[in-house]
């Protein structure tokens, strides 16, 4: 007995003492699919009225995983019921369902799936935008460095054909499809983050067809973000209206971002499409990098969420911010 626990102990030694050389090795990735909340400390006062628009700022989270690939948040998508799919800028996809100020045990982070002989880099595989056909279950995902627009199939189980739209290939590597959305007809419309067809008016295309399948044909159109704000994302209203968040960074100023209203027939080929702007975000209130938006219904009410990127930076946050979005009407003439 004593022999083999002499044995034993020489092996444990050996054991650590071997680690001990090998301690600057790489740490394995944190494959962690939990993720929490924790509420930002600079919420004011809630309920929140943006001015005298149609928001009203209701709650607000921190997100945090200790999941390696989390953050970086370039679009979202609501898909009903409190769910929410977040899409990075590194094609790491995190999902979660918000259910009374809290996320259920049911959330996940998880990469995109890669093409057969595709590589993996961040300029290979920088995602920025996201949409979805709520028929067909598909998703669309476009792609900044090198420009193209991806279909995946239901549950992002596969990829199932890519787009290199030929009106993209000039955009710049780090200014491309920043915002996209699938219309009711089926037809996609796009928007360029930083490809300028004149001074502070950029490019949008309008896809009749599915942009993901070789060969689909676009028309432009031009788009004027607020002064000093780029477009990073878009969604759509119930009545079929359009939101647009913009962001903008100065060195002065600091950090803030542009909620839009875009008339749906305002959008067509050859047109300037300039938003109406219905709230900015800004300190003292919760902002950060806000690049995705997204739009569900709940108990009657339209809900809007807005997700901010952190560029994996310890000094930015993974925020999430909740808004309700209410109009008056004005009465009926008599």
């Amino acid at each position: 007995m004593r022999i083999r626990r002499t044995l034993a102990l020489t092996s444990l030694l050996f054991f650590l003492g071997t680690g001990a050389f090998v301690a600057d090795s790489p740490v394995p990735p944190n494959t962690s699919q939990q993720i929490a909340l924790k509420r930002p400390v600079d919420l004011p006062p809630l309920p929140h009225r943006m001015g005298e628009g149609p928001l009203t700022l209701v709650d607000g989270w921190e997100l945090e995983s200790d999941n390696s690939d989390f953050g970086g948040f370039s679009a979202l998508h609501a898909m009903g019921g409190g769910r929410l799919l977040a899409l990075s800028d590194a094609a790491i996809l995190a999902g979660f369902t918000m259910r009374d100020g809290a996320i259920a045990h049911d959330s996940f982070v998880a990469p995109l799936p890669v093409r057969k002989g595709e590589r993996s880099t961040k300029y290979d595989q920088d995602s920025e935008s996201l949409a979805h056909d709520p028929v067909t279950g598909r998703f669309w995902v476009g792609f900044e460095q090198r420009h193209r627009i991806r279909r995946y199939s239901p549950g992002f189980a596969r990829a199932e054909a890519t787009g290199r739209p030929a009106a993209m290939a000039d955009w710049p590597k780090n200014g491309g499809a920043e915002a996209i959305l699938r219309r009711a007809d089926g037809s996609f419309v796009v928007f360029a983050e930083s490809h300028r067809v004149e001074p502070g008016v950029t490019a949008g295309l309008i896809f009749a067809g599915d942009p993901a399948e070789p060969g689909t044909k676009s028309r432009s159109f031009a788009y004027r973000p607020p002064e000093g704000y780029r477009i990073t994302d878009i969604t759509a209203l119930p009545d079929g209206r359009l939101l647009a968040l913009h962001r903008r960074f100065s060195f002065v100023s600091g950090v803030s971002a542009k909620i839009g209203v875009i008339k749906a027939q305002a959008v067509f080929p050859g047109a300037m499409v300039t938003p109406r702007v219905i709230a900015t975000l800004e300190p003292p209130l919760p902002v950060d990098n806000m690049e995705g938006i997204a739009v569900e219904r709940e108990g009657g009410k339209t809900i809007v969420w807005i997700i901010s990127d952190d560029n994996f930076l310890i000094v930015q946050r993974s925020l999430l911010l909740k808004f309700e979005f209410s109009e008056v009407r004005a009465s009926p003439r008599p």
